[in-house]
């Protein structure tokens, strides 16, 4: 199966991420992440300088911009949570239009948190639920319905990593729809507790475990492969699905960046070498809407028909991987040198 599919890529980031706090917790300069190298580790670490001057050296001239976001102490970061990381007020949270990326995969939320919608013969196949059940009803619904979707037809859930703007609304469409919920099971063990985790929100009852790379999930003609990918939560999971895009079929691919320690970064390594790589991916697209792909999102609402700018060459695609590989590396590497 795996062999026919790959051909896309989806940057965990309409998914990854911190929640936004209250205003008055974002006033000042926040605590440094502990999970992260300062920009000094970055800048002093030979061996992360080495990956990093690696990582430039692979983009080229057409994935500069690329490189420079991702070999960073954070790596990228949509703009909600780098006007937080500023101290600075959030951006009211705004319903975006839902739109049509390919025949068969949607996009809705928010402009600070998404999630996916993906078509099969046998129904539907939702990735992330966003803040809560509100949402889920007065967001997720709504947009299938205008989207041309029977939100009745909703049969699983994935929720790529355990933060409750990803699992928030499940539980209600769970209840109401008798979805699956599936996620990695070291997640589903943290999701009920304060904090990042569970606070304020209702928790999904546990469904399907994700528990080793390679598993799948079938629904009719469409297969999800799942790869484990901890780091950004101990239980986030890789994701490769085929879509299609005038027919044609391609392979995406929802793969989470944090690699806080070395255990995260080898794993990160295997679901690129191993289930990426050997596919011949071509395109890419991001979950938290930041950067290039609000513009893309609002160029295929604006011209269906047009370029589709999430696609990439299979030779572009995989140096994006290798960028992002090192860049990583550069971050653990980072992490690891003592500042004096």
């Amino acid at each position: 199966m795996l062999r026919r599919l790959f051909a896309g890529f989806a940057v965990a980031a309409c998914t990854t991420g911190l929640l936004q706090a209250p205003v008055g917790a974002q006033r000042g300069a926040p605590a440094q992440d502990p999970g992260l190298p300062t920009e000094k580790q970055m800048a002093e670490s030979p061996v992360a300088q080495k990956h990093i001057a690696a990582a430039m050296a692979i983009a080229k001239s057409d994935l500069q911009a690329e490189a420079k976001a991702n070999c960073t102490a954070t790596g990228p970061r949509r703009p909600s949570l780098i006007r937080q990381m500023a101290g600075l007020p959030p951006e009211p949270q705004v319903v975006i239009e839902p739109t049509k990326i390919f025949d068969n995969f949607y996009c809705f939320g928010f402009n600070t948190v998404g999630g996916w919608a993906l078509t099969t013969s046998a129904g539907i196949i939702l990735i992330d639920t966003l803040n809560s059940a509100e949402d889920a009803e007065k967001v997720i619904v709504p947009s299938l319905q205008k989207l041309g979707l029977d939100p009745t037809q909703i049969k699983y859930i994935i929720v790529q990593h355990g933060h409750a703007d990803h699992f928030g609304g499940a539980l209600y469409l769970q209840d109401k729809y008798n979805a699956r919920v599936v996620m990695g099971a070291a997640d589903w063990e943290i999701i009920g507790r304060p904090g990042r985790g569970g606070r304020n929100r209702p928790v999904p009852r546990r469904d399907i475990d994700v528990t080793h790379n390679g598993q799948q999930l079938t629904l009719g003609d469409t297969t999800v492969t799942m790869a484990l990918t901890p780091g950004h939560t101990p239980g986030s999971i890789a994701l490769f699905f085929p879509v299609k895009d005038r027919g044609r079929q391609h392979t995406a691919t929802i793969l989470s960046l944090t690699t806080p320690d070395r255990d995260d970064l080898v794993a990160l390594e295997r679901a690129v070498n191993d289930f990426a790589k050997p596919q011949k991916a071509a395109a890419r697209f991001a979950s938290h809407l930041q950067g290039e792909h609000v513009t893309w999102l609002e160029s295929l609402r604006k011209n269906p028909s047009g370029p589709n700018s999430y696609l990439y060459s299979e030779e572009r695609f995989s140096r994006y991987l290798d960028i992002m590989v090192e860049c990583s590396r550069a971050r653990v590497a980072a992490l690891e040198h003592k500042v004096p």
